[in-house]
């Protein structure tokens, strides 16, 4: 029977060494916004205290990432566009490094596979770009666009492991939901709460062997 099958991305269908940290963030903003290192340290410090309380709180909101670098940045007397603020962004995090992002070849071609026998294949990832950017990088890498809908933790709302994520992404007539990830405490045990199947992905092996076989490919 046809199911939903929900992939998780970093470190399942993408995978990425270590993001860049906080010198490295704050360095790339300084020269993409065009301000100086003590006005994008402070903004630097400001989004990252305020994610990090969101993401300590499994039951608290993620703030959008966009509007704490806005908001960071006025307070300061800075004021950017939304494009530039997403162009630090991409840079910031990496995603013009050629080394920091790869597709998971076997997880795409499972993914490729599920969503061509019929199942309705989502993405649900706790990230920091937002969903355009995200979708940029998807393409970037390659990504199979064969998902109905996605949910990126950056544009505000909950996250994982809250239940809340997953029933906004498991949300339809399905008899089935199906989670894959590569964490048991975000990704598999919430799902398994309540009441999905679920696929963990070794990021160092992975392997979809089990999934193809739960949905019969």
């Amino acid at each position: 029977m046809p199911a939903a099958v929900v992939f998780d991305c970093f470190e399942t269908l993408i995978m990425s060494p270590p993001l860049p940290g906080p010198e490295t963030f704050t360095t790339r903003l300084a020269e993409v916004l065009r301000v100086d290192q003590r006005c994008a340290a402070q903004t630097v410090d400001t989004v990252y205290t305020a994610v990090f309380a969101a993401m300590s709180d499994r039951s608290a909101l993620q703030p959008p990432t966009i509007g704490l670098l806005d908001a960071a940045l006025r307070k300061q007397g800075e004021q950017r566009s939304r494009a530039d603020l997403e162009e630090a962004l991409w840079h910031a995090l990496g995603c013009t490094d050629a080394d920091q992002y790869a597709l998971c070849e076997p997880v795409a071609d499972a993914m490729r596979r599920a969503a061509d026998a019929g199942h309705t294949v989502r993405l649900l990832s706790n990230c920091y770009l937002p969903g355009n950017l995200m979708r940029r990088l998807l393409r970037r890498t390659g990504v199979p666009e064969v998902y109905d809908r996605a949910l990126f933790t950056a544009d505000g709302g909950p996250k994982k492991p809250d239940t809340r994520a997953f029933e906004l992404i498991g949300a339809g007539a399905f008899e089935r939901r199906v989670m894959v990830g590569d964490s048991e405490e975000l990704d598999i045990a919430p799902a398994a709460a309540l009441g999905w199947d679920t696929v963990r992905v070794d990021a160092a092996d992975p392997d979809p062997a089990r999934l193809l076989t739960l949905l019969e490919l």
